[in-house]
């Protein structure tokens, strides 16, 4: 069992699976299956106060709602995530069901505690979202920051082949010894990295054949090193939006 009580943690241990011990209670990893099956309340987690807040705007656009209906969502904006989650009953219900799954369903966690200090609910919230390798999307409380990186996803997913949880599996499955029962029981962190260190076995065969045959070939290690938790830098300061599209925006 891994003790962590703040923060300040190694998340490359959670490649091993064990129990994480708190003052709260021993959290335990997702399996994979779990996973899947609750991506829905995974999602509404994943969210911060920021995304809610534009999900909602964009809702009510939609819908032609006034201005003074947009205006009165700034609430939401500059709220902390606990606020908003507790006035929420979609979104505690989706807290509290991940908590009795992770937290294993201990009738001696006393929930109230975690939701009642904002500490305490952020604490439980990222240590729960890194162990499960929970990202949350890049957003920026600027508006017109926002649609440059919408837009930018947008293109990205379009330009991009996207792949299901059936081709991970499969995968794996293939290119491992492990069955699909195996994969179902691992979780999140271990299906990721298997993933991702498959990958670069086969990039990095493919490109030592290709180096007998062609030159410059660019070889990646097979073992590099793969983070998990990288996420792509779509957010730019407002100053920096300024100086590189400002003058596009006068025009």
């Amino acid at each position: 069992m891994h003790h962590i009580e703040n923060l300040d943690y190694d998340k490359n241990l959670f490649i091993f699976g064990e129990t994480v011990d708190t003052k709260f209670g021993s959290i335990r990893f997702l399996t994979y299956r779990e996973y899947l099956s609750h991506a829905a309340e995974i999602n509404l987690i994943a969210q911060n106060s920021l995304h809610i807040y534009y999900n909602y705007r964009n809702q009510l656009k939609e819908a032609m709602a006034d201005e003074s209906s947009l205006k009165a969502l700034m609430e939401i904006k500059e709220a902390d995530l606990l606020e908003i989650v507790l006035s929420t009953r979609q979104l505690l219900n989706a807290y509290l069901r991940i908590f009795q799954l992770v937290f294993d369903g201990n009738e001696e966690i006393q929930y109230e505690i975690i939701f009642e200090s904002s500490e305490s609910f952020h604490f439980v919230r990222r240590l729960i979202m890194d162990m499960n390798v929970i990202t949350e999307d890049k957003v920026s409380p600027n508006e017109e920051i926002q649609r440059a990186i919408e837009r930018s996803r947008r293109f990205k997913q379009q330009s991009s082949q996207e792949q299901t949880f059936v081709d991970i599996v499969t995968s794996i499955v293939a290119s491992t010894s492990n069955s699909f029962d195996d994969v179902c029981r691992m979780n999140i962190f271990q299906v990721y990295a298997i993933y991702a260190r498959v990958g670069a076995i086969y990039n990095y065969q493919t490109s030592t054949l290709f180096a007998t045959v062609a030159e410059k070939v660019n070889i990646e290690s097979w073992n590099k090193h793969i983070d998990l938790f990288k996420l792509e830098d779509d957010v730019i300061s407002k100053n920096e939006f300024d100086k590189k599209f400002g003058g596009l925006l006068q025009m």
